[in-house]
């Protein structure tokens, strides 16, 4: 009985070893091709089945995505008319390890969406990031916007792409997301008064008594203070699609720049930091 158990595990472990040495390729339509990837060009993937020896090339425009025996993951982009004469690329690069910040959403006071900001965000974010993330390779945030644009991929359409296909556009393995919320809390105003003496001087009264006498001004000022109620929502996707971190904070400090605080924070809680 022993010797059948041991038999019988042996070749599972052969087969299981055999299985996980071929390739996977996802087809848009559902099929699911398994063998081994030869080569990828601008239109098409050479592809041999496993157990054949004849070799295939499959159109990429009907993959939808390549699953490596290494355990590698390259997902294909779906065709967007707006950047369709626009060759992507980073189609065929390594994502592994590698994380782009998009442009944060940033909402101020007036409930109006403040584009550069976003801009400076994602650049703060970077800044912390590639500090703190030695094992990984931070996109630097001109390089992610240019290929953001160049694949038409702006603030107004962002929502019409997955975040698979927006890893392939930028070839990554990781996408930070996220948005700040900013509102006004309430506004306090506080004051003070100070004396200036300017001179000083001396008499007697009827009696023989010296009294002294003060002149100056009295000044007044005050200021006023506008608190805020910050939120920041952060997610950060992987080239699968899957999410791998979301948290939304609100802010302990009331003052406009306090979601630089937060996002460290969150960012400390994340995946990422010091991988």
């Amino acid at each position: 009985m022993k010797n059948i158990m041991f038999v019988f595990t042996f070749f599972f472990v052969i087969a299981a070893h055999a299985q996980s040495s071929f390739d996977t390729v996802y087809m848009k339509q559902g099929d699911v091709n398994i063998g081994s990837v030869k080569s990828i060009d601008d239109a098409s993937v050479s592809f041999i089945y496993k157990g054949e020896t004849l070799n295939y090339n499959l159109k990429k425009e009907d993959i939808s995505k390549i699953v490596f025996s290494s355990g590698r993951v390259q997902n294909f982009a779906a065709s967007q008319p707006a950047a369709a004469n626009v060759p992507n690329p980073n189609a065929n690069v390594d994502h592994h390890n590698k994380v782009a910040i998009l442009p944060f959403g940033y909402i101020n006071p007036n409930q109006e969406v403040n584009t550069e900001m976003g801009y400076q965000v994602q650049t703060e974010c970077y800044t912390y990031l590639s500090n703190k993330a030695a094992a990984l390779s931070i996109q630097d945030p001109s390089s992610t916007n240019a290929f953001l644009g160049k694949a038409g991929v702006s603030f107004e359409n962002v929502r019409n792409f997955t975040n698979a296909e927006l890893c392939n556009i930028l070839g990554v393995e990781y996408i930070v997301r996220g948005t700040i919320t900013s509102n006004v809390k309430g506004t306090y105003s506080s004051g003070n008064t100070s004396y200036d003496q300017k001179n000083k001087s001396g008499s007697t009264d009827k009696n023989g008594n010296y009294t002294d006498k003060s002149s100056g001004n009295v000044y007044s000022s005050s200021s006023s203070q506008t608190n805020f109620q910050t939120s920041v929502l952060m997610e950060i996707y992987q080239d699968d699609g899957k999410k791998v971190f979301g948290q939304d904070r609100t802010s302990f400090w009331q003052t406009v720049d306090a979601y630089k605080t937060t996002i460290q924070y969150l960012l400390k809680k994340s995946p990422l930091y010091g991988r």
